[in-house]
């Protein structure tokens, strides 16, 4: 009787544990913004500046797409930089983190100032918050060991906080000119205070203790974070198909996009019908290469599929003839790029949650470099110039 209950009891455990596998093979993995939205605490997204809540960028996604994951994979930071145009191909980067200003700086110093190299180290970062108070996380295989060391020769002390290692200097927004480094990119071109967070798979940095303890809770699930948020978690999955990669990505509230007074005198002429934007309450812009495709996104939460079909369908007519107000004689957008303009996905998600995405898809350059000049033919120049009209106060197509 007792080897008959065992072995009743062994069955029913492996097919327990059969069953979480074809779950776990039925949920694709999470994408790569997907998974750092779970270290960002949801208060994150209530920032006054009016600019931009989240800004995204996949470094691996990046190189893969100019052909360069191979010599990165070397870990010879100075052949990536001689080999190839590294500061034209990171001139696609324009939702970048305030770090990468400073990365040409210290590049081939930053392992011994923080234990690792940007270029060939990190794979993705994310930047939230209103400054002085940002959060910074970077993605990315890390040793713990060759960080504490470089930190630790810099004059960091080590704290635990809810069971992580946390790496600190100096007291919250403090900032200390003797001790600037431009090889640190957790502030260190102020000499910033720093608390930089060993997550797993990710650094966290913050200026002070209490959003480094937020994403700490957020990254353990004790505290809701921006992946549990409705709106942030569909925005996030729409411009994350798998056929292609997702190079950058910015998310803007509802409010701060809509700048104009009256916005329908704003709108450029050509539209036979002038119709205002519906309400959403989030947005994201987001460049993608798909193949010989560069595919610029513009995705909205809306409270309901009927609105959300109606947004997408005024916003493609808007995409269409849009130049920026500062140049009433230039061509359209989406002309100059020879971008076609269309809808790509309106789908009800959940919790009064609806998307409404809309694509601009347009060639790659037929030359890596232009035959005249010789210069590198920068990618995702229609995605640059749309968030160059936001920073501007000129895009009218959200207005």
């Amino acid at each position: 009787m007792k080897a008959l209950i065992g072995m009743l009891v062994a069955g029913a455990l492996v097919t327990a544990v059969f069953g979480v596998w074809l779950r776990a093979q039925d949920d694709p993995p999470a994408s790569h913004i997907q998974a750092m939205l779970q270290h960002v605490p949801s208060e994150a997204s209530a920032i006054e500046s009016g600019w931009a809540t989240v800004s995204f960028v996949d470094f691996d996604a990046l190189f893969e797409s100019e052909g360069l994951s191979a010599i990165r994979a070397l870990g010879n930071v100075e052949l990536l930089m001689t080999s190839v145009p590294i500061g034209s191909i990171l001139g696609r980067i324009i939702a970048g983190p305030e770090a990468l200003t400073y990365v040409f700086p210290g590049t081939g110093e930053m392992t011994e100032a923080v234990g690792f190299e940007w270029l060939l180290d990190v794979d993705g970062s994310l930047e939230f918050g209103d400054p002085p108070n940002l959060g910074l996380l970077l993605g990315g295989d890390f040793d713990p060991d060759t960080i504490g060391t470089a930190l630790q020769s810099r004059g960091f002390e080590l704290e635990e906080a809810d069971g992580i290692d946390v790496w600190h200097r100096f007291d919250d927004l403090a900032i200390s000119i003797a001790d600037r480094n431009l090889a640190d990119p957790f502030g260190g071109h102020l000499g910033a205070a720093a608390r930089i967070a060993l997550l797993p798979d990710t650094l966290a940095n913050a200026r002070t203790w209490a959003l480094i303890e937020a994403i700490i809770a957020a990254s353990h699930g004790t505290r809701p974070s921006l992946a549990d948020d409705p709106a942030y978690r569909a925005l996030a999955e729409s411009i994350s198909a798998p056929d292609g990669l997702l190079i950058q990505a910015l998310f803007f509230s509802g409010i701060a996009l809509r700048l104009a007074e009256d916005p329908l005198d704003a709108i450029e002429e050509g539209l036979d019908d002038v119709e205002p934007l519906p309400y959403y309450s989030l947005a994201v812009l987001a460049d993608r290469q798909e193949d010989d495709d560069q595919v610029a996104l513009i995705a909205l939460a809306c409270p309901d599929e009927p609105t959300a079909q109606t947004a997408s369908d005024i916003l493609v007519e808007r995409l269409r003839v849009f130049r920026p107000p500062s140049r009433p004689g230039d061509d359209a957008l989406a002309d100059r790029f020879d971008a076609d303009i269309s809808v790509s996905e309106v789908k009800y998600i959940q919790d009064g949650v609806a998307i409404a995405a809309v694509e601009a898809r347009y060639p790659l350059p037929d030359e890596r470099r232009d035959p005249e000049t010789g210069l590198y033919n920068t990618r995702g120049l229609l995605f640059r110039s749309w968030i160059q009209a936001i920073l501007y106060r000129e895009f009218t197509p959200l207005w």
